[in-house]
């Protein structure tokens, strides 16, 4: 393509043949050009989705952790409850 274009650059007359070439060669690269920026653009999308995913993940994590905790804390108080029961039933049977 490179030796076409330089070939062309030193004719003073252009046929009509490679006028179409030429036009077909800008109209590819037109449409590459916008193939391109399309990607571009998917990709920032992407991207963002991407950055987004991560603070859910991390806001859901955040969230497991103190449900977690809370949980630990019943858990916790309810055996204890469940110890003063049972001593108290123990003191009510003897």
């Amino acid at each position: 393509m490179k030796e076409r274009i330089e070939r062309l650059k030193k004719l003073t007359y252009i046929p009509q043949k490679e006028i179409a070439w030429l036009i077909e060669q800008a109209e590819l690269s037109v449409k590459q050009q916008e193939i391109i920026e399309e990607n571009k653009r998917q990709q920032e999308v992407t991207v963002h989705q991407f950055r987004q995913a991560q603070k859910d993940i991390q806001h859901l994590s955040g969230e497991s952790r103190r449900y977690k905790q809370a949980l630990e804390k019943i858990i916790t108080n309810l055996n204890f409850a469940i110890t003063v029961a049972q001593n108290e039933l123990e003191g009510a049977a003897e």
